[in-house]
């Protein structure tokens, strides 16, 4: 562009030179204007698709892959005969019926209560001064993930002690009160008891802390040269009987044929429990329920932007204009602009339209054909455009008083419900798919004409540019025009001023 001419203000003519190239640019400003705004209302309308399209992708993902597979109409309720003997939740792998169940023994952890330890015993004092002959020594525990080896000096403590059978993997303190050692394993069963031995005196160190040399023999743990107000818990497995098959386990929750069992107390001789597993009626219900808030949620949001008011007359704010106003009534400008952004876009109406229809269309089962009416499912009010309504649901005003009939069909077919379901939203879920293809205006996973829209700012952008430049060309041409007539004018000026001078030098001569 070269370098700017030297800007005169009507220093000879007297004219506002700056007003008058500003008025002679003002067609060109307000053609900027109006592409700037274009730029900002596609920006903006990019802003509300990427907000609407994550709440169309999230549903996609969210509710409706789940209403299209079978596993969500397959909720399972199961009860025990004795809740205060077993407690019992059923996944929707369980088989229904009723089964049996005889809890004979209850998983159990290992446990040693030491015997008193004489004198004032706290963390700090040493082994040795217990008498624990210390030449050579060590404390070797071993709670079934390696041996964990305490070496003894005349520094080591009881604190280390109860920290290196923690390190172990064991429950594990010294009662000071009691003056004993506290020690158990973290969990149940015959595979988590522990053992601990020392190598100084064949175990008689350890009688000098209220303990001795645990050896496992078998399945138990005894005591060697222990002291017998030494007591041992032994550790136990679980053990039931569930529809005639004895089960073990090292905890007291079992999980078979699609029953998790919370063992908590053992059933008496002969007695058997019955736990009865069905279908889950309700909590279908209320996925169904779920489903069609997060539908009609979803749908009402498409519909409000497709039939929002007009904007007709309201364009982005320039500056100046935004500095005339408070921050309230710019908020309210642009939001009437922005409510607006989506209305009677075609992308829009074609995915509203797809949710209604495959909605509100009719399935085959059986032979049969079926549709959401037939559970009692559909539209109160046309104004509502393709909200849908569960007749009988206590939470919906409109239809509360109606019959249930969806809570009936489950109860006396609930296949029948689940294939129409799963049908109907299969369809939908096909639409989606196909609505989010990749094009060369739209990414894939995507509603809306992103690369359109990105393609538009930027041809809106390199237009914007060039007219700034052809602006500054103009600008400066009119500057130049300008200057070189108040240059004519200075010069004009000047020998008017010189010819007045010489006259006026002859008329006194």
């Amino acid at each position: 562009m070269g370098t700017s001419p030297i800007r005169l203000s009507g220093l000879s003519s007297g004219m506002d030179t700056e007003s008058m190239v500003n008025q002679m640019l003002q067609g060109e400003k307000l053609k900027q204007t109006n592409v700037h705004n274009k730029i900002t209302t596609l920006q903006w309308t990019q802003d509300a698709w990427k907000n609407l399209n994550t709440k169309l992708y999230s549903f996609y993902t969210g509710s409706l892959s789940k209403m299209k597979m079978q596993g969500s109409f397959n909720a399972k309720k199961a009860t025990s005969s004795d809740d205060s003997k077993v407690g019992i939740t059923a996944d929707v792998t369980a088989a229904k019926g009723t089964h049996t169940l005889q809890v004979n023994k209850l998983a159990s952890s290992q446990f040693v209560t030491g015997a008193q330890v004489i004198g004032d015993v706290t963390s700090q004092t040493t082994l040795a001064s217990l008498g624990f002959a210390i030449a050579g020594a060590s404390i070797n525990i071993d709670a079934g993930n390696g041996v964990k080896t305490l070496n003894i000096d005349d520094k080591t403590t009881v604190g280390d002690l109860v920290n290196k059978l923690k390190e172990a993997g064991l429950n594990a303190s010294y009662d000071t009160t009691q003056k004993r050692f506290f020690i158990s394993s973290k969990n149940s069963g015959l595979n988590n008891s522990f053992t601990i031995t020392t190598t100084a005196n064949g175990g008689s160190d350890l009688s000098t802390l209220g303990l001795s040399d645990l050896t496992k023999i078998g399945n138990t743990v005894s005591a060697t040269n222990g002291n017998p107000e030494i007591k041992i818990v032994q550790p136990s497995d679980a053990e039931i009987v569930y529809n005639g098959a004895t089960l073990t386990g090292s905890s007291n929750q079992f999980v078979v044929n699609g029953l998790t069992l919370t063992l908590k107390q053992t059933t008496a001789p002969g007695e058997t429990l019955n736990l009865s597993v069905t279908n889950d009626t309700q909590a279908i219900y209320d996925s169904i329920k779920g489903f069609i808030k997060d539908y009609n949620a979803l749908l009402n949001e498409m519909n409000t932007d497709y039939n929002a008011p007009s904007s007709k007359g309201y364009d982005p704010l320039t500056d100046d204009q935004k500095s005339a106003m408070s921050q309230s009534q710019i908020d309210a400008w642009e939001k009437k602009i922005k409510d607006s952004l989506l209305r009677r876009d075609n992308n829009l109406n074609s995915i509203t339209g797809s949710m209604r229809d495959t909605m509100n269309g009719l399935v085959s089962v059986d032979g049969m054909s079926y549709s959401l009416a037939s559970f009692g499912i559909g539209s109160v009010n046309y104004t509502e455009k393709g909200q849908l309504h569960i007749d009988g649901d206590s939470d919906d005003s409109a239809v509360s008083g109606k019959e249930n009939k969806l809570m009936k069909a489950l109860q006396d077919d609930p296949e029948k419900v689940t294939d129409v379901f799963n049908q109907l939203s299969d369809k939908l879920y096909s639409s989606f798919t196909a609505d989010m293809k990749s094009t060369s205006l739209r990414s894939a996973l995507t509603f809306y004409d992103d690369k359109g829209i990105n393609n538009n700012i930027t041809d809106y952008q390199k237009q914007l540019k060039d007219m700034e430049v052809k602006y500054s060309n103009l600008e400066n041409r009119y500057y130049k025009q300008f200057s070189a007539m108040e240059k004519a004018m200075s010069q004009m000026q000047s020998q008017t001023n010189a010819l007045a001078s010489m006259l006026g030098t002859a008329k006194q001569g």
